[in-house]
């Protein structure tokens, strides 16, 4: 690899060309339909995390809404969509973006590079970046871009950095969990990397709190959400009587009990951004929805 921009070529051409297995007659295309089934144990992980963009939805019922990193049939501006909003769903590779157009599934879609968005400032009220951002070799950028491109506000689903520890109890829990992973697995577990190639960047509340200061934004809000996948639940029908609906459910009650005693930090972090002053209303609904606000503080010398 002779420099940076190599890396971030292939990184962009890897992530293109990964959709093709994925396609409609590629090795891997029956699996790709099962996330189009809306009963499955998957499904119903999926839908405990999009939750997280209802006060937005509600609050904000006219609002336009671009997704990012959406390749999997713009499943993320399909949940949107199916809630009267406007959206357009956008991903680095748009093979399977064409398929869902094609059957109805989005309405429409645009061939995007997170870390060169092709849309004018402030184009959209709101951008959405559900578990897309870590695969970017270049995040901040693309944090920056969705920003830009932003005029109310971004909100990032992501896996919470849990090496970026907010209580005593969280550090002891972090160096308990790497003592027992690296006797099990006997390898460093705390940088991870992805069969893509990229490396998993988790964000952090702090992270994202001094991103929003830097660019004088009026406010952050933050919702930690645990989840479960074990190989199988995409096929697996969420029903009372499924045994890995149920294991699913109890791991994810035993991650939820655990963050509630601050014995842990939550598995995934949803992350917005405001960069309008809050309204009253917005802060409750968010407030009684789980999530932490805060408004943040005015650069005096501005």
């Amino acid at each position: 690899m002779k420099n940076k921009d190599d890396f971030n070529q292939i990184s962009y051409q890897t992530h293109e060309k990964h959709f093709c297995d994925y396609a409609r007659g590629g090795k891997k295309a029956k699996h790709a339909k099962t996330w189009f089934e809306d009963d499955t144990v998957d499904a119903w992980r999926h839908k405990r995390i999009y939750k997280s963009l209802d006060p937005l939805l509600k609050a904000f019922p006219h609002a336009s809404w671009l997704t990012v990193g959406d390749g999997r049939f713009g499943n993320d501006a399909h949940y949107i969509q199916e809630r009267g909003l406007k959206v357009l769903a956008t991903d680095i590779s748009d093979v399977l973006l064409k398929e869902a157009k094609e059957i109805g599934y989005i309405d429409d879609y645009s061939k995007e590079n997170a870390e060169a968005l092709s849309f004018s400032d402030e184009e959209y009220d709101f951008v959405f970046c559900k578990e897309s951002y870590h695969h970017f070799p270049r995040p901040m950028i693309a944090l920056y871009e969705m920003l830009r491109v932003a005029k109310t506000g971004i909100v990032l689903i992501e896996p919470n950095d849990g090496y970026v520890a907010s209580t005593f109890l969280d550090v002891l829990f972090t160096n308990f969990k790497d003592f027992i992973k690296n006797i099990l697995y006997k390898n460093n577990i705390k940088h991870g990397f992805e069969q893509t190639g990229n490396y998993i960047y988790s964000i952090s509340k702090r992270e994202i709190e001094k991103v929003a200061l830097g660019m004088n934004f009026k406010a952050v809000a933050f919702k930690g959400i645990d989840d479960y996948y074990v190989e199988g639940v995409e096929y697996e029908k969420a029903t009372k009587n499924s045994k890995l609906f149920k294991q699913v459910k109890i791991v994810i009650g035993l991650f939820d009990l655990l963050t509630k005693l601050k014995l842990k930090q939550s598995g995934l972090l949803t992350a917005i951004i405001f960069k309008e002053e809050l309204q009253p209303h917005l802060k409750e609904n968010l407030l009684s929805d789980g999530y932490g606000v805060i408004v943040l503080p005015e650069n005096p010398y501005l």
